[in-house]
C-alpha cells in the first residue's frame, strides 16, 4: 500500500474527537476539574491539607486555571461561586476525615472527598457505576446573553476494575 494512502486510512479510521482538546491542569492535590466547549479555561477542584488530613474547615478549593491567560491561577466571582462552580460539604456520616461535596449549580449529584493513602480523590457514579471522579466537559450554548449548558459529559474510573467510564447527561 502507498504511503498516502496508508496514511488516509489512518485518519479515517481515527476517532472523532466529541470535544475539543484542551490543556489538562495538574495542580497539587486536584481531584476533579472541569472544562467547557467556549475556551480552554478550567475549573480545578484541588482538596485542602491540614496536618495530613482534609481540613474539615475547607476540604476543597475551587478555582480557574486561565490556559487563554498563560495558565494562571484565578479565584472564582462570588457569583461563580455562589451559583455555579462552588462547592458545598458536610461531613460524611460513618465516615470520619471524609465530606459529601456538592458543586452548587448541580446538587443532585453528591461525591465523596476523602483520603486513599494519604493522598486526595473524589467518588461519585459515573454511568451508575461506583467511580473516581476524573472531569467533566460542558458543551455551552452560547447564542443567548448567557451560556447555557446542553450537555454535561462526565468521566471517570471504575472502583471496581480501573477501567475509564462515562456519561453524557442534560442537566
Amino acid at each position: 500500500m502507498r504511503p498516502i494512502a496508508a496514511a488516509l486510512l489512518m485518519l479515517l479510521a481515527a476517532p472523532v474527537a466529541a470535544e475539543e482538546v484542551y490543556p489538562v491542569p495538574s495542580d497539587a492535590n486536584q481531584v476533579f476539574y472541569v472544562q467547557r466547549s467556549m475556551n480552554p479555561n478550567t475549573i480545578v477542584y484541588a482538596a485542602r491539607l491540614r496536618d495530613g488530613k482534609l481540613d474539615p474547615r475547607q476540604p476543597v478549593e475551587v478555582f480557574w486555571r486561565r490556559f487563554n491567560d498563560d495558565g494562571e491561577k484565578r479565584d472564582l466571582s462570588s457569583l461563580e461561586r455562589s451559583f455555579a462552580f462552588g462547592v458545598k460539604w458536610q461531613p460524611a456520616p460513618g465516615k470520619p476525615g471524609s465530606f459529601m461535596v456538592r458543586v452548587v449549580s448541580y446538587p443532585r449529584r453528591p461525591a465523596l472527598l476523602k483520603l486513599v493513602d494519604g493522598v486526595p480523590r473524589i467518588e461519585g457514579k459515573v454511568a451508575g457505576v461506583p467511580s473516581r471522579l476524573d472531569h467533566a466537559y460542558l458543551h455551552l450554548d452560547e447564542s443567548g446573553s448567557v451560556p447555557s449548558v446542553t450537555r454535561v459529559d462526565l468521566y471517570g474510573y471504575a472502583l471496581a476494575t480501573g477501567k475509564p467510564v462515562k456519561e453524557s447527561f442534560t442537566p
